[in-house]
C-alpha cells in the first residue's frame, strides 16, 4: 500500500534540499518500507511553497500524488496559491504534463478551484 508520509530525515534529501533557505516540510512516498518518491514544501500564511518534488523514475502517478497531497493540505489550511520552485528540467516537464505549471507560470493562483477541475477531468468518460 503506497503512503505519503511526513519525515524527519532531512540528511538523505540533503543533496537535492541544500539550496533551500529557512524551514521546510518533507513527506516521503513509501511502499512498504521502500521510499518511491519525496516532496519539500513550506506553508505560508497567503501560499504553500513547493521547494523539490521527485519520484522513483519520474514516475507521473507518484509525482502527482505527492503534489496532490500537499495541495489538499495546503487547502485545508485555507491556502489557496501554490507556487513550485522546483529546478531540475525533467520534473519541470512532468509538471506541465501532469498540468501542475502552464505557459511558464509557477503557481496555481486558486487551488480549490484548480482541485475542484481535477474532480471534473475524473469524471469525464473521455479520460478512462
Amino acid at each position: 500500500m503506497l503512503e505519503i508520509l511526513e519525515t524527519n530525515d532531512f540528511d538523505r534529501y540533503f543533496p537535492l534540499t541544500a539550496r533551500i533557505r529557512g524551514d521546510y516540510h518533507l513527506s516521503e512516498l513509501k511502499e512498504g518500507d521502500e521510499v518511491k518518491g519525496f516532496i519539500a514544501y513550506d506553508y505560508h500564511p497567503e501560499e504553500v511553497v513547493i521547494y523539490a518534488v521527485d519520484a522513483e523514475n519520474r514516475d507521473y502517478n507518484y509525482l502527482d500524488g505527492l503534489v496532490r497531497s500537499v495541495l489538499f493540505k495546503a487547502e485545508l489550511k485555507g491556502i489557496e496559491k501554490a507556487v513550485f520552485c522546483e529546478y531540475n528540467s525533467t520534473v519541470w516537464e512532468r509538471l506541465e504534463l501532469l498540468g501542475f505549471v502552464k505557459n511558464d507560470r509557477k503557481s496555481i493562483e486558486n487551488i480549490s478551484e484548480f482541485m475542484e477541475n481535477c474532480k471534473k477531468c475524473k469524471e469525464n468518460p473521455s479520460n478512462t
